[in-house]
């Protein structure tokens, strides 16, 4: 796990099943002390405003049901100065990565959901949703249109994700 000077942390999750496989690993690295699970919903939280010195959401914010409630209730709960980082998928965009990341999600990832979850459609919508998911500077605009400045985009792994980073006025 990595070290943070972070006195608390707070992970917040809707599925109770991510949040008991978090706990396992917390009490492994032996942090309950400072690392709390709280079972809730990213779009209608229930901390006060101004609550947090930092948030992260990784692999999360496609799952929103309303992005833009969900990246405004993220701000509402940031203090002002505080940093917002996103790791979220993204396609690709040059040759011929763009191309590789098309045939793997759209042949080879559902053979492997398949094969491992017995299941026909495992792992098809993962293609579909980062496909139709803003990213990008599309993204950097739908957060800057909820007041957060300094929206940067950072391709990771050939643009197959991306880190973004936002910060509260």
């Amino acid at each position: 796990m990595a070290k943070t000077s972070a006195k608390r942390i707070v992970g917040l999750d809707i599925s109770a099943g991510m949040l008991e496989v978090g706990k396992k690993k917390i009490e492994k690295e032996n942090l309950s002390s400072r690392i709390e699970m709280v079972i809730g919903d990213s779009e209608n939280m229930q901390f006060p405003d101004n609550y947090f010195d930092a948030i992260t959401v990784s692999f999360g914010i496609r799952n929103f049901e309303t992005l833009e409630k969900g990246l405004a209730e993220i701000y509402r709960v940031l203090k002002p100065g505080g940093i917002f980082v996103i790791l979220e998928t993204s396609v690709p965009t040059k040759f011929p990565f763009k191309q590789g990341y098309t045939f793997y999600t759209k042949f080879i990832l559902p053979i492997i959901g398949k094969i491992f979850s017995k299941d026909n459609d495992a792992y098809g919508y993962l293609s579909e949703s980062a496909a139709n998911f803003p990213y990008g500077e599309n993204l950097n605009n739908i957060l800057r249109k909820i007041s957060f400045i300094d929206c940067k985009a950072m391709p990771q792994t050939f643009g197959v994700a991306t880190i973004y980073t936002a910060t509260k006025k």
